[in-house]
């Protein structure tokens, strides 16, 4: 009996006896950059192979997209007939890495597929071989395949059979083609002998089923998993998307097998810059073997808002069933860092049968106990899910023996189909035929498990958990993505809040621009990417995307104003605007003296009062008492009707003293500046190391010293400057208010950093709750658990609340992702400085604002939440006609309406809201018009939910569940 390593030896020659008719080209150099063309004329089962190439490369067959050179694909299927090569390359290999471009070496080659099919075989038997403990059911594999080689014995190679197999297989022996100048090696070969050796092996593999039988079942689907900016820039990816789908339609036709491709944005681009492979891949779609992933684009699902996921949903589900008559059936996020635990109530709403995910494998301190599990949200909202590819391959499989049986052994439900994406990823162009041949050899060898090519329209079938996850999928891997390129995270935020307001306005002043909102939410969307949010992408990527997000500003923020005006109309009156749905008093800022206004750098601050989602006359209101600053001593004090505020000479808060409750909220030194060093390897802008306190610098304010006394608000600004770094603080308080502000500009030069402001609150707790998108979710803060003690950098949205049953102190943002809570310390994350991959993260001057808020009871009942959105949205104030009017009104605290729209279809409104607390009730919205009907509707505006709706004049009555997301469409 031959052993492994002879059997390998004589497979490397049948791979090499596969080519024939072998001939040497020469590109010729088109008048494009980069570009090279061959005319040929093939015959039946004619490649074109290219050898000893650098760079990616487009190839067109007589001017159509048709395959691609990326690394992985290296031999291009010819048709019969006179053929126009065309090679676009491009500087880069498959992960973003810039070479010198090289065209390589065109050989129009003949393979014998029968000979190929016969070396994939032989191949999977000799990896499930060395797999194989029983040495009976080894010795018979190993026998059956060599007396099929036997049958396909060695008759001879040529020199140019070895040089091109050895171009074209980086596993082939190199050492066989090292001394084979000046030799004429001849072969005289016997082409039957491949077929009569694989009919022999096929029916050998049958009789051992039949003995030894199959074990599992795998449900396989083509991938490949594209990120949409990286390592490279979004241009690329564009060229990214024709190379891998030009080589996917070919590899379909030849091929029985299914495809999954999430991202909308991508069809969206093939649509315009490549219409004729578009139209390849809709026939595909139209068949039901190319799957669709729901959203605009893989996101990032912790950061992005609760309304940014509706509209990623919402745009792309609605583009697929315009494009191709259909929506997807799947969320397919196998690279996203961690899930919020609102979305399957989100994806129920946006007609989502399934959730897959492969990134839950990523942990690195607890196994993910489940590979088919039911997950349920905060709502109560429940999906089927499936986490796949748990072993070597992950998402990018290849129908290697060893990689698919560690997936399948650690596959939990073993009496249902594991799912198995196989493909190469990010530009290496998805499955290759040799793939799609070991599929079918696995499918027929022993012990293996059955394979079907199904894809997500089987796994769906099958999808029936009994095992239940309940809350987020935290992700124990990449927490400083939470952090990473603070400018992202506050243009994002931005942008987010000025859409929101521009969407508001306009939809009450009767200009909704639908094309012009629907392409800035494009430009978010596209921007909400899980590598380009994050902050962990390229310079090149932010060279490009922050312009066209501050872009997004302006426009939004101009065409809020413009329906402000509107609404104002003509006047010399100063008018406040609040988009929130309840009536506030707040801070704003106005060109012209006030009586009662405060002088400060931006004009003339003032207390103004305005009705929910509404206007009012700018009246001054008292605030009940002043604010004042003033120095004792080396210590500064904030001081108004509320809270007492004293301040170290180093800029940290020794004492904040809640007056009105006689409560000292914090135990230690608060606002604690510290600089970790964090140097995680690869993972640079990814990670924060577990030991990420061990090293670490505390940074000192200096220079202290009052800039605004009241008495409205009250201001002590610090230098805070540390190594190359520059930072300024200025910690205000306002009159009538609890919340403390620490406006924060930093330019953070100093790299491996991670910097937080730590806060150290007098209270007895074990728990915090976090904001989440369109939702809260409580976190255990201990480290009883090793679950515990994994999340030690958490996600959250515009705040956190740390309380006791009958105190807290919640910690509010602008920009801010990313905090560490241990029982009732709080670590906010303010920045972060990779040198990988891009060393220039944070070096520009960024702007932010956290605040604490103290409160008597719990975050609910002192309004956090509310706290937090006026942080983020202030009044908007112009010129118009005196008076006041509120559009819109709900009538219970914990609902909150997020978006008011025109409706994507048939020119009516959209009202959607949330409710913020896990409770039940009965409610209202109030709103500007009397509507003649009245639905609640699933967030893609399409299917009704089947909730009751009554009308009460310009009252919509309902009832709602707990964290419950509702989508009214008004006529």
């Amino acid at each position: 009996m031959r052993d492994v390593n002879e059997l390998s030896s004589r497979l490397a020659f049948i791979f090499a006896n596969s080519l024939s008719s072998i001939k040497y080209l020469k590109w010729n150099e088109s008048s494009q950059a980069n570009t090279y063309t061959i005319s040929i004329t093939s015959g039946d089962q004619d490649e074109l192979a290219v050898i000893g190439y650098s760079g990616s490369a487009l190839v067109r067959l007589n001017g159509r997209p048709y395959f691609a050179l990326d690394g992985y694909h290296n031999e291009i299927p010819l048709p019969p007939g006179n053929n126009e090569i065309t090679a676009e390359f491009q500087p880069y290999q498959a992960f973003g890495e810039r070479v010198k471009i090289d065209p390589g070496t065109p050989v129009l080659i003949h393979v014998n597929r029968t000979a190929r099919e016969l070396w994939s075989y032989g191949n999977v038997l000799l990896e499930l071989a060395n797999g194989v403990d029983d040495a009976y059911i080894k010795e018979r594999i190993l026998n059956l395949l060599g007396n099929a080689l036997s049958i396909s014995r060695f008759q001879g190679i040529t020199r140019d059979q070895l040089l091109v197999a050895a171009g074209l297989n980086k596993k082939f022996p190199q050492h066989l083609t090292s001394f084979i100048d000046g030799y004429d090696l001849q072969t005289k070969i016997d082409e039957g002998r491949f077929e009569e050796a694989l009919n022999y092996l096929r029916n050998g593999l049958k009789s051992l089923r039949e003995e030894i039988g199959k074990r599992g079942q795998v449900v396989g689907v083509g991938h490949a998993h594209i990120d949409a900016a990286w390592l490279w820039s979004f241009d690329e990816t564009k060229r990214k998307i024709a190379r891998t789908f030009s080589t996917v339609v070919k590899l379909m036709k030849e091929h029985d097998f299914h495809f999954i491709q999430s991202s909308a944005m991508y069809y969206k681009w093939l649509h315009d810059y490549y219409p004729a492979l578009f139209n390849e891949v809709k026939r595909l779609v139209e068949e039901g073997r190319w799957e669709l992933g729901a959203g605009w684009i893989e996101f990032d699902a912790n950061i992005t808002s609760g309304e940014s996921i509706v509209r990623q949903l919402l745009y792309s589900q609605r583009y697929f069933l315009e494009t191709f008559g259909k929506i997807a059936e799947v969320l397919w996020l196998p690279d996203t860092f961690g899930f919020s635990a609102q979305l399957p109530q989100l994806m129920r709403l946006a007609g989502i049968k399934l959730f897959a995910t492969h990134k839950v494998f990523w942990n690195d301190t607890n196994k993910f106990p489940y590979s088919l599990f039911e997950w349920v949200g905060i709502d109560g909202s429940s999906i089927p899910s499936i986490a796949f590819g748990n072993g070597g391959g992950g998402y990018g499989s290849t129908f290697n023996v060893n990689e698919l049986l560690q997936q399948w052994r650690e596959w939990r439900d073993k009496d249902k189909p594991m799912l198995y994406a196989f493909g190469y990823g990010d530009g290496g162009g998805g499955p290759t035929d040799e793939m799609l041949i070991r599929a079918k050899a696995v499918d027929e060898a022993p012990l293996l498990p059955r394979v079907s090519l199904g894809g997500i329209t089987e796994a769906i079938k099958h999808a029936s958990p009994v095992n239940r996850w309940r809350g987020e999928l935290y992700l124990e891997n990449h927490r400083g993505v939470y952090t990473s390129h603070s400018k992202m995270k506050y243009l994002h935020r931005r942008a987010e809040f000025s859409l929101r307001d521009a969407e508001i306005w306009s939809t009450l002043a009767e200009s909704y621009d639908g094309e012009t909102i629907k392409s800035l939410w494009m430009t978010i969307m596209k921007n909400e990417f899980h590598d380009v949010l994050p902050g962990s992408a390229i310079n090149d990527v932010y060279r490009e995307v922050y312009p066209e997000i501050e872009k997004v500003i302006k426009d939004a923020e101009a065409m809020a104003r413009s329906a402000i005006m509107k609404i104002a109309g003509d006047g010399a009156g100063c008018i406040a605007f609040n988009s929130l749905s309840w009536d506030r008093e707040d801070y704003a800022v106005v060109e012209e003296e006030l009586p009662g206004s405060q002088k400060v750098m931006e004009g003339y601050l003032v207390r103004l009062r305005a009705p929910s989602m509404g206007y009012a006359e700018c009246v001054p209101l008292d605030p009940g008492g002043g604010v004042a600053a003033h120095r004792m001593g080396d210590r500064f004090v904030l001081e108004n009707r509320y809270l007492r505020a004293v301040i170290n000479d180093k800029g940290m808060l020794e004492s904040l003293f809640d007056k009105e409750n006689g409560v000292e909220s914090l135990r230690n030194a608060s606002n604690r500046i510290i600089a970790y060093e964090n140097i995680p390897g690869w993972a640079d802008a990814w990670n924060i190391e577990p030991s990420f306190e061990e090293t670490y610098m505390e940074i000192h304010g200096s220079n202290g010293g009052i800039s605004e006394d009241g008495p409205l608000r009250a201001c002590v600004d610090f230098d805070m400057n540390f190594g190359n770094s520059v930072m300024k603080q200025s910690i205000c308080m306002y009159a009538g208010k609890r919340r403390i502000d620490f406006k924060t500009t930093l330019r953070l030069v100093d790299r491996e950093l991670l910097l937080k402001s730590w806060f150290d609150f007098n209270l007895n707790t074990d728990a915090a709750t976090f904001e989440i998108p369109y939702g809260v979710l409580r976190r255990e803060t201990t480290t009883n658990t090793t679950w515990n003690r994994a999340m030690f950098e958490v996600p959250m949205q515009k705040w956190l609340d740390v309380s006791q049953d009958d105190y807290g102190v919640a910690v509010l943002n602008d920009s801010k992702y990313g905090a560490t809570v241990r029982e009732s310390k709080v670590g906010l994350s303010l920045a972060k400085s990779p040198l990988y991959p891009d060393p220039l993260t944070d070096m520009e001057y960024n702007t932010f604002t956290y605040s604490i808020y103290p409160h008597p009871g719990d975050w609910f009942s002192s309004g956090v939440f509310r706290a937090a959105y006026e942080l983020n949205s202030p009044l908007k104030i112009i010129k118009g006609r005196a008076g006041r009017r509120s559009f819109v009104e709900v009538s219970n605290s914990e609902l909150i309406v997020e978006s008011i729209k025109a409706s994507e279809e048939g020119g009516n409104v959209v009202v959607r809201l949330y409710n913020v607390r896990n409770s039940r009730g009965r409610g209202w919205v109030k709103l500007w018009f009397n509507p003649r009907s009245a639905r609640a509707v699933d967030i893609l505006e399409m299917n009704d939910v089947g909730k009751p709706i009554d009308i009460s004049g310009d009252k919509v009555v309902f009832d709602y569940g707990p964290h419950e997301i509702i989508t009214l469409l008004l006529n």
